[in-house]
């Protein structure tokens, strides 16, 4: 892998020598997950399909998970009702307790994004790099997040549009990952293609990230560690890019610091 990188950085990065050795950082250097993707509880297929039956469409949480993030539900709000499990404690037949489900009922417990409230951080905007107009440049267009699951830090569809999860832990850099898919064309794959080629599409478009956060100046606006993990977790999963892959990735870069860029 090394003398692969080597030949990539010697090839394609004459004008950005630093980015063959930060892709080099993100591939190799130790890499550690933290809660960004498990912050939020998975809910059930079963109880998703209740939650949008009753109007949900953004990440849902208990009242006492939503304080944990520094937001309060305001007042008035109405939960919304998943179904739980009724587990009792009944010795088996040698003496020992074990845990039985009984049955299941409704409990109202859950409060969407939209119902809660917090200190809004105005979003980070970088001195020489422009989200509004990157999006505008590149004929990408936001639209709302959808998605129940908290945990889902953001996506992007075959339309060229990108959602952003309104809780996301780092809004700007899931931006440079979605638009990495988006510039990459990864949502434009079959579903053929997208599942054998997964792991290589979320490195691309997470080292994209990664570079991208990097040249504008705002690795404070991530979690380098994180995203080396991510990077790694999602390679153990298929074969290593190629050369090929890894210059796409330093296009993309290239593509959306000029889409961004006042020049």
């Amino acid at each position: 892998m090394s003398e692969q990188l080597a030949e990539g950085r010697h090839l394609d990065l004459k004008q950005k020598p630093n980015w063959g050795v930060l892709l080099e950082e993100a591939l190799e250097a130790p890499g550690q997950l933290s809660d960004t993707y498990n912050r939020f509880y998975p809910y059930s297929f079963l109880n998703q399909i209740a939650l949008r039956m009753q109007g949900a469409t953004e990440p849902v949480a208990t009242y006492k998970k939503w304080l944990e993030m520094q937001r309060q539900v305001q007042r008035g709000e109405k939960a919304l009702a998943i179904l739980r499990p009724i587990v009792v404690n009944k010795e088996d037949e040698f003496g020992f307790q074990e845990r039985k489900v009984r049955g299941f009922k409704w409990v109202r417990c859950l409060f969407q994004y939209s119902q809660t409230e917090g200190e809004e951080l105005p979003p980070y905007r970088p001195a020489e790099w422009s989200r509004e107009r990157a999006l505008a440049n590149l004929a990408i267009k936001e639209v709302a997040f959808t998605e129940l699951n908290g945990n889902i830090q953001g996506y992007a569809n075959e339309n060229d549009e990108l959602a952003i999860n309104p809780a996301a832990r780092w809004p700007l850099k899931t931006t440079m990952h979605e638009l990495g898919h988006l510039v990459l064309k990864h949502p434009k794959w079959s579903e053929e293609e997208y599942q054998q080629h997964r792991g290589i599409a979320e490195f691309q478009a997470e080292a994209t990230a990664y570079l991208t956060m990097n040249e504008i100046g705002a690795r404070d606006q991530m979690n380098p560690a994180e995203s080396r993990a991510y990077i790694q977790n999602w390679l153990k999963t298929t074969t290593k890019p190629d050369e090929g892959q890894m210059r796409s990735v330093f296009t993309a870069t290239d593509k959306i610091l000029k889409a961004g860029r006042d020049e």
